[in-house]
């Protein structure tokens, strides 16, 4: 499976701002391709689907499947045909998930919002009805409010793992991505915060780091031993107080090849 590299990379670039890349297979050959996945270590998620090669009308192995928030496929390929201009463009005009079932009619409004993509003016408009007399309305709108809190609350733990592990440029990436969707207090505080991280020294040099590191595994692809290890060690001294300096040093070891079947 030599297209898994690029796959996690790209999960990786993106998870963040709302992407995810599962592999599908079948349920036979299920518990085989998760135990793969677990040994090498990769950060991807696996489903077991029934007869996943005719329900997805696979005419060729493997295939990779762009799936929109509503569920339809909006791209179909091989998955080093997966690059960055593809997911910027979907990213670009991605628009929130609709809400899975109907509310109340008092919630019309907050549910307008919501689908819009304004998650402070639905999250405001959802609170003025928690304590209302009627439960349906009441049940509902504690049921978007928990969807919602729990969006900002994705946001903020994700921040804060950023600044913890010292991703300045991802913690600016999240932020701004919060900004993007709550229209309210939390959504102009993580803006400012997004402006003021942008402005230092540690947010740029993790976006040279980052943007060095992908050439740096560029430039590898071919290198064994000394040499590889040289540029390991190159990144390192120029990128080594960033994250990036630790993920380098991940790069050191060869990767194996894979075997006859395909793994």
């Amino acid at each position: 499976m030599r297209f898994l590299p690029h796959l996690v990379q790209v999960n990786e670039k993106y998870r963040d701002k709302g992407v995810e890349i599962i592999m599908a297979t079948d349920v036979d050959k299920a518990d085989a391709l998760a135990k793969f996945v677990a040994e090498k270590g990769l950060k991807l998620g696996v489903a077991r689907v029934p007869d996943v090669y005719k329900l997805v009308k696979a005419s060729g192995y493997p295939t990779s499947y762009g799936i929109d928030v509503d569920g339809r496929c909006i791209w179909r390929g091989h998955p080093q045909g997966l690059n960055d201009t593809l997911v910027d463009g979907w990213l670009k005009d991605m628009r929130a998930p609709k809400l899975p079932r109907e509310l109340a009619a008092q919630l019309a409004g907050a549910a307008q919002h919501y689908n819009a993509g304004k998650y402070g003016s639905a999250l405001e408009a959802a609170g003025k009805l928690l304590k209302h007399k009627d439960e349906k309305v009441k049940a509902d709108a504690q049921y978007l409010a928990d969807i919602l809190q729990g969006r900002a609350d994705m946001y903020k733990a994700a921040a804060e793992q950023f600044k913890k592990d010292g991703y300045h440029d991802k913690l600016a990436d999240v932020l701004e991505l919060a900004a993007s969707e709550f229209d309210d207090d939390f959504g102009k505080d993580s803006g400012k915060e997004a402006k003021k991280v942008k402005g230092t020294k540690a947010y740029k040099a993790c976006v040279e780091a980052r943007e060095e590191l992908a050439t740096l595994k560029e430039t590898l692809k071919g290198k064994k031993g000394d040499d590889r290890a040289k540029a390991v060690d190159k990144f390192k001294k120029d990128h080594g107080e960033t994250p990036y300096g630790k993920e380098a040093e991940e790069l050191r070891a060869e990767p194996k090849e894979p075997g006859k079947d395909g793994h």
